[in-house]
């Protein structure tokens, strides 16, 4: 490991040291929901488990709302200062207040849903306490830690929160009428996260008041970000729960979270070196960049042919390992070919989430994500209605295979734009 070691240059020490903090932090995200997500449906039930994750789908949403795409183009400026040594103060506070804001505009905008959509109403306490998760991570300047490469303090603090969660949910929840206390938990694990690191990243900065009109550029490339987080979300949101829900209730969602909370651990192995990759390669030229691109390609291929055999070939004995509901059962077949979804979202992950961020094609890639969510949309309404579960399993699927073919043509596009 020495040897190793001395190998590496300062740059790639730092991007090993943050990819074994993201490790960690993913290998929790691993574990948890093979805890969580059993659990919950034992003792909640399907129908109170599918509300209690529908509302986890819309606060997905809200946090891709308030975030407006900071998270990668924030990372991307702060990076280039660190290289610089420059000051992040005017960085992180046109991102603090921009956050706050929008913080407001989404929690107003979700009331106004929640009170005038019955679908909703009827639980209404369910969806603004789940709220208190999106605060938290609107708060969380996880795109600050990522860009000044100290991943490693974010994941003592991640893992902290998540463990706080999880014992509280093991702790106090023990039957249906005891769903109200999911998002109370939730809320709290990730205010905790928020707050601390706030704080925590007050010494590297300068408090500053909002300068909005010297920030335009960087809110218009911000804001390309942000159209495909919300293309890519309300995509998400569809199948995971306003279309599905509609049509079959809140059982429904359950037996589809069930599944998509197994797929969704799956597709974030590939994140920590994703997320420990992008500040050191937004600062390469792109000869370099095409060089790491021609080395990566083959190795995530490799290892998502290798997750799709897992999940196709041992997904009876994972699913009935975890669960107890007949309904879910009943599905397994679905799961084993959602397994596709992991090996589609590895690679086109690959240009969306690591060459296309590092090479600053945000149109790019906000034109693939409306296309995608659009597609998702237009799909899921046409075949959901009827074929119900099994129609929100093949739209995804389908959604998931045109991503990773229009992130190939993007990319070969660029590549020979640029020799």
């Amino acid at each position: 490991m020495s040897k190793l070691s001395k190998k590496l240059s300062g740059e790639q020490k730092t991007v090993a040291k943050n990819y074994g903090a993201l490790v960690v932090l993913q290998g929790l995200n691993y574990l948890l929901p093979l805890l969580i997500i059993p659990f919950l449906e034992r003792q909640l039930g399907l129908e109170k488990f599918g509300l209690v994750m529908l509302a986890q789908y819309l606060m997905a949403f809200c946090v891709a709302f308030a975030d407006f795409g900071f998270n990668v183009t924030a990372t991307r400026e702060i990076s280039i200062l660190k290289a610089e040594k420059g000051d992040y103060s005017s960085v992180y506070f046109k991102v603090f207040w921009a956050r706050m804001i929008l913080l407001v505009v989404v929690f107003i905008l979700l009331s106004i849903i929640i009170f005038s959509i019955p679908r909703f109403s009827v639980e209404w306490h369910i969806y603004l306490l789940s709220y208190g998760a999106v605060i938290g991570q609107t708060l969380l300047p996880d795109w600050f830690f990522q860009g000044i490469e100290k991943m490693r303090l974010l994941t003592v603090i991640n893992v902290i929160a998540k463990l706080i969660f999880t014992i509280l949910l093991f702790v106090f929840i023990s039957q249906p009428a005891d769903y109200t206390f999911v998002p109370v938990f939730n809320s709290i694990g990730f205010l905790v996260a928020g707050f601390v690191t706030f704080f925590l990243s007050m010494k590297y900065v300068t408090w500053q008041w909002p300068n909005f009109k010297e920030s335009k550029e960087f809110y218009k490339e911000s804001f390309q970000i942000f159209i495909s987080n919300i293309a890519s979300q309300l995509s998400n949101a569809a199948n995971g729960g306003v279309i599905l829900g509609f049509f079959g209730g809140d059982a429904i969602v359950g037996v589809f979270s069930a599944f998509d909370k197994l797929i969704i651990a799956a597709k974030k192995m590939y994140l920590p070196f994703y997320q420990a990759m992008y500040p050191y390669l937004a600062r390469k030229s792109f000869n370099e960049k095409l060089k790491m691109m021609k080395k990566l390609i083959p190795v995530i291929t490799i290892i998502g042919i290798i997750g799709f055999s897992i999940i196709f070939l041992m997904g009876d004995w994972i699913i009935q390992l975890l669960y107890k509901d007949n309904a879910i059962y009943e599905n397994i077949y679905l799961f084993k070919w959602m397994g596709l979804i992991a090996f589609f979202t590895g690679l086109s992950l690959l240009f969306h989430s690591l060459y296309a961020p590092a090479r600053k094609l945000f149109n790019d890639r906000m034109k693939m994500t409306i296309t995608a969510g659009i597609f998702n949309i237009i799909l899921s309404l046409i075949i959901v209605p009827i074929y119900g579960l099994k129609g929100t399993v093949i739209s995804v699927i389908c959604t998931e295979f045109l991503l990773l073919g229009m992130a190939t043509l993007f990319y070969y596009k660029d590549l020979k734009k640029s020799l």
